[in-house]
């Protein structure tokens, strides 16, 4: 499935999850995303995180509803513990595949969706500069210790220099797409165009015609 497809999907339901107040409806979506996750092979790592990540929000809305809540707090406290795994676990199918499908999604977001070739390029740079933002915060705290001076990631210092080689970068950055030939707010070509294949469209109809058939009063 397409990213932009796929990222409208989550999003749809997601917010309609918002406003359903259902146990069983959440559960169904972190059971169903738990199926999906199967054909994702994912690591035990990421297994882990996504029983980790949303336990601490989860069970913080659940004990302060259960023990200081008001009118129907119970069952509004399951319910917030369970929307949070169900967030988390429906995002998840998003996001944890996102670097392999990255490329796709900006140029769709680009191609498709219309956003600003400025944009897009900047998160483009953004995110292939992160490991180097990595590479430079250990190399800064490295340097630091040679001086007998130990950075801590608490500490502003850190921080301060690492905004200073951001800004290097950034020029270096400016430098290379005008180099590049680019100008913004002009028309561009595309080496790969992308297309949304109509399976994309039937799977986004089909899901969300699904899941609405979930919502019929009364069933749940």
């Amino acid at each position: 499935m397409n990213p932009l497809i796929k990222f409208t999907t989550v999003m749809v339901i997601a917010l309609e999850l918002t406003f359903i107040k259902s146990v069983t409806l959440n559960v169904i979506v972190i059971g169903v995303s738990g199926f999906l996750y199967l054909f994702l092979k994912l690591n035990w790592r990421q297994w882990l995180w996504l029983f980790i990540l949303p336990l601490l929000p989860g069970l913080g809305s659940w004990f302060s509803l259960m023990y200081f809540g008001t009118g129907d707090h119970e069952h509004m406290a399951w319910i917030m513990l369970s929307r949070v795994f169900a967030y988390l676990w429906l995002g998840g199918l998003f996001t944890l595949k996102l670097n392999d499908e990255r490329d796709v999604f900006l140029a769709t977001l680009e191609q498709k969706a219309k956003l600003s070739a400025t944009f897009v390029y900047a998160l483009v740079g953004v995110l292939n500069f992160m490991p180097a933002v990595s590479q430079e915060m250990k190399t800064i705290r490295v340097a630091s210790q040679m001086r007998g001076q130990t950075l801590h990631i608490w500490q502003p210092q850190l921080y301060f220099k690492a905004i200073l080689a951001a800004i290097r970068w950034s020029q270096n950055l400016a430098e290379g797409m005008v180099s590049h030939g680019f100008t913004e707010g002009a028309a561009r070509t595309h080496l790969q165009v992308v297309t949304i294949k109509r399976r994309d469209w039937f799977l986004l109809i089909i899901i969300l015609i699904s899941f609405q058939l979930l919502l019929l009063p009364n069933w749940y």
